[in-house]
């Protein structure tokens, strides 16, 4: 199983070509803004180092979310635009699932995932040992400021992944640090195959928000203005 696979929505763009669970080709580069201009030529160049073509490829997989909005609305594009092209199915990915992925734990051992919003709150969510969602979470995660985290009923030896775990432990939370703050696309890619090979479909390709836009259109017309 060939898939292609990319996250848009953090503070990097991460692209990768997977065969079954092996990583063909990948590139991972720190990009705060600009993800619509550099998605398709990154593609483009990892198809190339892979040896591949759309055509040979299983599968697309994306992240839906959470995360950055307009990063969000490229990647989703970008997929349905190539599975069109391509007749390939897209799979939509949590990236806390995804990044649960990336820390090793996921199905072994609880991990926590704490992502930062960039609006000065965490996205925040944990999985039992069984890769499960933790007992006492919502499907969807939190989306709570660093000071009011004290009732989250974190798993007991949870390790904490991402870019929002130096705060998360700054407040006290009983987790371990791995130390792993990025989504690497190869861990996007291990989500679908492992739903694929499920008989899963995966997330639908839609934005996973929890938070609102920080930016809004006036009422009377006018200019977008952030919140």
């Amino acid at each position: 199983m060939k898939i292609l696979a990319f996250d848009t929505a953090g503070p990097a763009l991460s692209v990768a070509v997977t065969h079954d669970a092996r990583v063909i080709a990948a590139l991972h580069q720190p990009l705060e803004r600009g993800h619509a201009e550099c998605l398709l030529p990154a593609i483009q160049g990892v198809l190339v180092a892979a040896g591949l073509r759309l055509s040979d490829l299983s599968a697309i997989a994306t992240t839906v979310g959470p995360g950055s909005f307009t990063g969000l609305r490229t990647g989703l594009a970008a997929a349905q635009g190539l599975s069109i092209g391509a007749g390939l199915p897209v799979v939509g990915v949590s990236r806390f699932e995804a990044l649960a992925e990336a820390s090793g734990r996921l199905g072994h051992a609880p991990v926590a995932v704490a992502m930062d919003s960039r609006a000065r709150t965490l996205y925040l969510q944990a999985f039992a040992a069984d890769g499960a969602v933790a007992e006492g979470w919502p499907a969807d995660g939190h989306n709570r400021a660093p000071d009011a985290m004290s009732d989250l009923p974190w798993p007991d030896g949870a390790a904490v992944i991402g870019d929002g775990a130096p705060s998360v432990l700054a407040a006290g939370a009983p987790l371990l640090d791995t130390d792993r703050r990025q989504l690497p696309a190869a861990a996007v890619a291990a989500c679908a195959r492992r739903t694929l090979l499920a008989g899963g479909s995966g997330l639908p390709a839609q934005p996973l928000y929890l938070a609102p836009p920080r930016a809004v259109r006036p009422r009377d017309g006018g200019r977008i203005r952030p919140r």
